[in-house]
C-alpha cells in the first residue's frame, strides 16, 4: 500500500449574502473537489494548500476559517498499488481572478454550499462541505 499525503484550501466568497464554495473538475479522475495537492520537501501542511490554490485557479487566501484542517481519507486502486489517501483542507475565504491551471484543471463552478454537496463526487468530501457549513453557521 502506498500512503500520499496531500493540502488544499476549500476556497469560500461571499455573493449576495450568500456563501459560495469553489470546485474544480480534475482532469485525472474526472471528478468535483476542492483545490488540492502533494507539498514540496519541508514545505508546511498550510503553505502546501496555499501553493496550490494558487497554481491550480489563481486565487489568493484572504482568511482562514480554521486554523486546525478538515482531514480526509479514503483509498483506491491504481494500475499496479492500493493508495491509501489523506487530504489536509483549510477553509479560507479567498480573493482574485479565476485562472485555471490547464494541465490539471478542466473546469470550475461556483456554488452556494448545499448545491455543492450534491455536486461533489466523493463522499468524504460532500462531509466535509456540510462540516464547513456547519463552521459557517457558528459565525
Amino acid at each position: 500500500m502506498i500512503k500520499i499525503e496531500s493540502f488544499g484550501i476549500i476556497p469560500l466568497k461571499q455573493d449576495n449574502g450568500d456563501w459560495k464554495v469553489l470546485l474544480i473538475l480534475h482532469k485525472e479522475g474526472s471528478h468535483w473537489s476542492f483545490p488540492k495537492g502533494k507539498a514540496d520537501p519541508d514545505e508546511e501542511a498550510i503553505h502546501a494548500a496555499k501553493r496550490e490554490l494558487k497554481e491550480e485557479t489563481g486565487l489568493d487566501v484572504v482568511q482562514f476559517l480554521n486554523e486546525e484542517p478538515y482531514v480526509e481519507q479514503y483509498q483506491f486502486r491504481s494500475k499496479f498499488d492500493t493508495i491509501q489517501k489523506t487530504v489536509h483542507y483549510f477553509p479560507a475565504v479567498v480573493s482574485g481572478v479565476l485562472h485555471l491551471q490547464e494541465e490539471e484543471i478542466r473546469d470550475a463552478i461556483w456554488l452556494k454550499l448545499p448545491e455543492a454537496i450534491e455536486h461533489l463526487t466523493f463522499k468524504e468530501a460532500k462531509n466535509i462541505c456540510q462540516l464547513v457549513i456547519q463552521r459557517l453557521q457558528q459565525e
